[in-house]
């Protein structure tokens, strides 16, 4: 695959030849990685449905959060080779056990491995929509690149301040860069739903609340209602914890979003003009964070995992491809 060769991938362009060995910002080589497969219902209503969202985890990133919540994933601690054939299948089994879509979670670096994936598996008879699950740090070749196969996308828009994101993510770019991927994003992809309010198509802007940052939160919501009011959902996430990620040398806020932050960001969107979308209740404790170092990643409420790289292989095998010879 030549966009391995010389990898623009992303935005970071670090132009290595992925398929000799050779590792960029997101660690990876040209071989797929994938840490779990599950369907998943703690994503908002309109993406889990009844019968879950059929979540793909990558194993790298192009971000590497400092206070990613799945840093054993994103820092590649866990994950397995996964070929374009096996995920095609996990494809498909994730609709036979009622997925109500496929979603890529930080799948950027893997594009071509993927997209090939989803055309095998569109042959064999995968139906379902496809979901781009993505921190929003994309090129603008890419998103014409995903345009191809992806019905909705779910991207993040972190920070909107340069100076933070140099901080947090050594891309000073970021606020630009992902404006101007989601707007494409957006240009593409009107928002479309089911009768019971399943969305088909669209874009679907996640918003992280960081301690502290509420001016960058403001002015997301200014962005948004100027370019994207009714032409996008959005998702305000305040549950922001201080995570210790091994090796991690950047200062993270080291609390909680309290209580007074929490009512000065519902007064910002009423002042925004923004009614519609979701917004977390305010809950403070981490028992909620996964550990993709048990099979079992998730709270067993929150997520039914068929595929786990810990076991190397299908939970319940009898029910699975696995038990016809994949």
């Amino acid at each position: 695959m030549n966009q391995y060769r010389s990898c623009s991938l992303c935005p970071r362009n670090c132009n290595i030849d992925r398929t000799h060995g050779q590792k960029g910002f997101c660690d990876q080589s040209d071989e797929m990685v994938i840490s779990t497969v599950a369907l998943h219902f703690g994503e908002e209503p309109p993406i889990t449905g009844e019968g879950g969202s059929g979540t793909v985890f990558f194993s790298g990133c192009t971000m590497q959060c400092p206070f990613c919540q799945n840093w054993q994933i994103s820092r590649g601690f866990s994950g397995s080779v996964v070929t374009v054939d096996e995920l095609s299948k996990m494809m498909i089994e994730l609709q036979r056990r009622g997925a109500e879509n496929i979603n890529f979670v930080t799948g950027t670096h893997f594009l071509p491995s993927i997209k090939m994936a989803v055309q095998a598996a569109k042959e064999d008879g995968l139906s379902i929509p496809l979901i781009w699950n993505c921190s929003g740090y994309e090129t603008e070749d890419s998103v014409d690149e995903l345009n191809t196969f992806i019905d909705i996308y779910l991207p993040d828009y972190k920070v909107s301040e340069s100076s933070l994101a140099a901080r947090f993510y050594g891309a000073g770019n970021y606020p630009l860069l992902a404006g101007k991927a989601i707007l494409k994003m957006v240009e593409s992809r009107s928002l479309e739903f089911t009768q019971n309010r399943k969305m088909k198509r669209g874009v679907f802007i996640r918003h992280l609340v960081l301690p502290g940052e509420l001016g960058s939160s403001r002015k997301f919501f200014k962005w948004y209602s100027d370019n994207l009011k009714n032409k996008a959902m959005i998702s305000v996430m305040v549950q922001y914890t201080p995570v210790h990620i091994p090796g991690n040398k950047i200062k993270i806020p080291q609390r909680f979003i309290s209580q007074q932050e929490y009512d000065s960001l519902l007064d910002s969107m009423d002042e925004y003009g923004i009614d519609e979308g979701f917004f977390q209740d305010l809950e403070t404790g981490s028992d909620w964070l996964p550990d993709f170092s048990n099979v079992m990643a998730f709270p067993s409420k929150q997520t039914k995992v068929i595929w786990s790289s810990v076991k190397k292989g299908y939970i319940n095998k009898e029910d699975s491809l696995e038990h016809e010879g994949f």
